[in-house]
């Protein structure tokens, strides 16, 4: 049992190239790439809330965890170029910013740190659940609508957020709810995370 949060982060990892081949040779069967956002968003849920319960939440699996989340919601993101090229093109201007982001928390973190963050900053969940209901609007009825957009001004939010803890932390710490949480840490004032959003 107390592998069980690893084996669905591995899950997780392995509809990756699934996603992929599906955008990539089965266009016309995209909805399929709808169904696995919702498992795999399922199991990042689940491999948190069952590695709390049987103490094995570590440091460790905490990073697993989010590199895993980072390669799958990455790949979806290109198989929405496959299926959606011009819904790419028309929008880059928004979009680019959003990857251009993506490294920066983790370059800051390991230059003050030499080690790797897991934030899993509320921002970030958040992000996870738009980028969810843009993807099955997309993948389930070909429409990008608000969503889409929802879903960018979040995600640059989140990384900006990413940014300013991986700048303010005194020291390397996993499930760090927010930027005013890292200032918190820094400062030594205690506060309590809710069990629900960390894994």
């Amino acid at each position: 049992m107390k592998q069980l949060p690893f084996a669905l982060i591995l899950f997780r990892l392995s509809l990756t190239p699934v996603v992929l081949i599906i955008a990539h040779y089965f266009p016309e069967h995209k909805y399929l790439i709808g169904i696995l956002c919702f498992l795999a968003i399922l199991s990042d849920i689940m491999d948190g809330i069952i590695a709390r319960n049987l103490g094995v939440a570590t440091s460790t699996l905490r990073l697993w965890d989010s590199n895993v989340d980072l390669v799958f919601w990455l790949a979806t993101c290109v198989s929405v170029g496959i299926c959606f090229p011009g819904l790419i093109s028309e929008n880059r201007y928004y979009i680019i910013p959003l990857f251009v982001l993506e490294p920066i928390p983790d370059i800051i973190y390991y230059t003050r740190f030499r080690k790797f963050g897991c934030a899993h900053n509320y921002a970030s969940k958040l992000f996870g659940l738009a980028m969810l209901a843009s993807f099955s609007c997309l993948f389930f009825a070909g429409i990008a609508s608000w969503p889409f957009y929802a879903a960018i001004i979040i995600g640059i939010v989140s990384q900006l957020d990413r940014v300013l803890i991986s700048a303010i932390l005194p020291s390397r710490v996993c499930d760090v709810p927010s930027c005013y949480h890292a200032w918190l840490i820094k400062k030594e004032i205690p506060f309590k995370k809710h069990k629900l959003f960390h894994s």
